[in-house]
């Protein structure tokens, strides 16, 4: 293999791509297309200033201003960076949610010069802890030499983020990573399973509400230290911690206690902090006599912590250590989540996993054998194989038997199904994935045959139940991976569920010539989907899970769409004088795109379309004026609501009047005017946020593999 140096240009830019978004968001948004916005325009912020270089003149030129106004600022030349968040929340724990944040896009645009500027900084400042195993410790490596020892240190696909000492040909993050991509692998590792050996005790807790309990201050006290800061304040803004601190602030709306969920800066953010109380507690330690790898070991991954030792006493003089140097950054753990083990050192959640890898291994059962022709003896069971020339199909599932064993599972090692289910769904996906591709590249070879039709009547008439049995099999599978799902589902389970639908979502359209298995398939997928539909309507707790649904319901085909009345029902319409009307406060940025995404041209929802229209121009209109400059949900609705193709100019128009709450005369023609130049100006322009068109849901879920922090 040659040694020839190959070069992946991802500039500076690449950590809006990776660093700024929540890994929860709908399947149809990303930021490529404002990246690709920024490169081509050559945006940036400097001092404090937003500089551009456009080669646009005339109309498209009014049009470019006009928006990167409407993205960034009312004034760029002094623009204001605090900003509000788009915050929305998803399903955590059962009764209870977790809010996210989509911050403004100044804000992410500033993000980059932060990063360009303190990025060795901050991988220092995140190196000084020996209890951390998920921290950066590089920039992610943008070159490698394509030879054996790439091919050798080549990081995986399925990576959640980049490993440091891994080489990648596309970047996940803007750091790379030590030393698990993802706190599962951290149980399966070589350090987890020796202190299991070595230790009597495990105590697992974390920071009771870690995030929301940061003092957006605290960073200056970690870098600096409390005392120097305390003497030095007005110095202490002006360096790295200082500068941190004010760029997290104003992400949140100058808000100083807690900071923001979901970007990966945050987390970054955090673990600044907690390397320093992580530092401080060691040295205390030592002071002591209890040695790191000694008489104890502590790992911690972002706020979740897992203490080794071989005595209580040891455990509660640690714990001491522990709450007091936390208190101190106003940071306390959560006794109510805390679990202590003693040797043998076994978890629930092992047990469980153990049995459910046990379990899927026997059932749902995919045997493709080569008949021996030499073997007149071969047995099989003649009410389930079905013998076609030279294999044997041996399709078994019996979902209702299925969940009925994993219902044992569950109760059996006293552990909760949302505890379980990524990890079950992780483990079914790897088998629909085999089995699709051992069905596809054993049954190809009687495809070609019956195309040439080398096949007699009698083979004909079992490749017919060949097929027939198999789709009965995908048939047992979604309904399994639905039953599992509902008791249960969050965005990340959603996620899992909808990238083995996509799966055999494409199987189907790509492989599959007959019909009517395919309507079976496709029939299923949609009644199941609609069950979960109809049980979680859309409320202002909850709507990135059903948002997904609703994404792969249409990778389905026009053919497949809901019925308006149901549809209506998920988002929360009333009759009101025989106008159909969404009720108010349900609807938000993310799912008033999703679901303009989903009816798309169709005419089937002529009522539900113009019901959604009105609630858009209401929604933007009633948003305090003051406020629309500095709002990041605003900036992103207008932006994706001008690039639709599927509402009209006239749509666009009155969205510009009601933003700007033009009310003269003069007023009204220059927005008009304006609203035209944006018009021409998306014809090239086609995306901002959201891919309206062109969509491909498989590829799309297959990269999102790459974002996922936890599991």
């Amino acid at each position: 293999m040659s040694k020839k140096k190959k070069y992946i240009k991802y500039p500076k830019e690449r950590a809006i791509l990776s660093d700024v978004l929540p890994y929860e968001i709908p399947i149809t948004f990303s930021n490529r297309y404002f990246y690709r916005f920024l490169l081509d325009n050559k945006i940036e912020v400097i001092d404090n200033n937003i500089r551009h270089k456009s080669k646009y003149i005339g109309d498209e030129k009014d049009a470019f201003e006009i928006l990167i106004k409407i993205l960034f600022s009312a004034d760029i030349s002094n623009p204001n960076f605090r900003k509000i968040p788009f915050t929305y929340r998803i399903s955590h724990k059962k009764n209870d949610f977790r809010e996210l944040a989509l911050v403004h896009p100044i804000n992410q645009l500033k993000l980059i010069s932060f990063y360009d500027q303190f990025k060795e900084l901050i991988i220092y400042s995140c190196s000084v802890s020996n209890y951390s195993i998920r921290r950066p410790d590089n920039v992610a490596k943008f070159s490698f030499f394509n030879d054996k020892l790439h091919q050798s240190n080549k990081g995986e696909v399925t990576d959640f983020l980049e490993l440091s000492g891994k080489e990648y040909e596309n970047l996940k993050t803007f750091f790379s990573y030590s030393k698990y991509t993802n706190i599962y692998r951290f149980y399966e590792d070589y350090r987890y399973q020796r202190a299991e050996k070595k230790y009597n005790y495990l105590f697992k807790f974390d920071i009771s509400n870690c995030f929301y309990s940061i003092y957006t201050h605290s960073i200056v006290w970690a870098v600096l230290g409390l005392d120097a800061v305390k003497e030095n304040v007005n110095e202490s803004k002006k360096s790295f911690g200082g500068i941190f601190d004010n760029f997290i602030q104003y992400t949140n709306y100058g808000e100083t206690n807690g900071i923001l969920i979901g970007p990966e800066f945050s987390r970054i953010f955090a673990e600044i902090i907690l390397q320093r109380i992580d530092k401080t507690v060691e040295d205390k330690l030592k002071v002591r006599g209890y040695f790191l790898k000694t008489q104890y070991e502590l790992y911690r991954y972002v706020d979740d912590y897992f203490l080794f030792c071989d005595s209580e006493s040891l455990k509660d003089e640690i714990l001491v250590i522990l709450k007091h140097e936390l208190k101190l950054y106003k940071l306390a753990i959560n006794d109510s989540k805390s679990l202590d083990y003693s040797k043998p050192i076994i978890t629930e959640i092992t047990i469980a996993k153990n049995k459910i890898i046990e379990l899927f291994s026997d059932e749902p059962k995919f045997i493709i054998s080569k008949i021996d022709s030499t073997n007149i003896n071969n047995k099989r069971d003649e009410n389930k194989d079905i013998s076609l020339i030279e294999h044997n199909f041996n399709f078994y599932f019996d979902p209702n038997n299925l969940a009925t064993k994993y219902k044992i599972i569950i109760k059996e090692s006293k552990v909760d199904y949302k505890d379980v289910l990524n990890y079950s769904l992780a483990v079914l996906n790897n088998i629909i994935e085999r089995n699709l591709i051992n069905f596809e590249n054993v049954i190809k070879e009687y495809w070609v045959k019956k195309t040439n039709e080398e096949l007699s009547k009698s083979d004909l008439i079992k490749i017919n139940k060949v097929e027939d049995s198999f789709a009965t099999h995908i048939e047992g599978f979604i309904d399994f991976i639905f039953f599992i799902y509902s008791v249960s589902p969050r965005v990340n389970s959603t996620i899992k569920v909808c990238h083995i639908l996509s799966k055999i979502i494409k199987f189907y359209k790509e492989k599959i010539n007959t019909q009517n298995r395919r309507e079976r398939v496709f029939k299923r997928i949609l009644d199941e989907s609609t069950f979960i539909l109809n049980k979680n309507t859309l409320n202002e707790y909850a709507q990135i899970e059903s948002l997904y649904l609703l994404t792969v319901l249409r990778d389905l085909g026009k053919e497949y769409r809901l019925p308006e009345q149901l549809l209506s029902k998920f988002i929360n319409t009333y009759q009101e004088n025989d106008i159909l009307t969404i009720k108010k406060g349900t609807l938000n940025y993310f799912s008033i795109v999703v679901t303009f995404y989903y009816i798309g041209y169709s005419q089937k929802y002529p009522q539900l379309k113009n019901a959604l229209i009105d609630y858009t121009f209401d929604y933007i209109s009633s948003y305090p004026t003051e406020k629309r400059g500095k709002s990041s949900e605003i900036a992103h609705l207008m932006l994706d609501l001008f690039a639709c193709p599927f509402v009209d100019a006239e749509f666009k128009k009155k969205i510009l009047l009601l933003y700007r709450s033009s009310s003269t005369e003069s007023d009204i023609q220059n927005t008009i005017i304006d609203a035209e130049k944006i018009n021409t100006f998306h014809k090239e322009h086609k995306y901002w946020f959201t891919k309206w068109e062109r969509f491909n849901l498989a590829k799309e879920l297959e990269n999102k593999k790459s974002q996922e922090v936890y599991s």
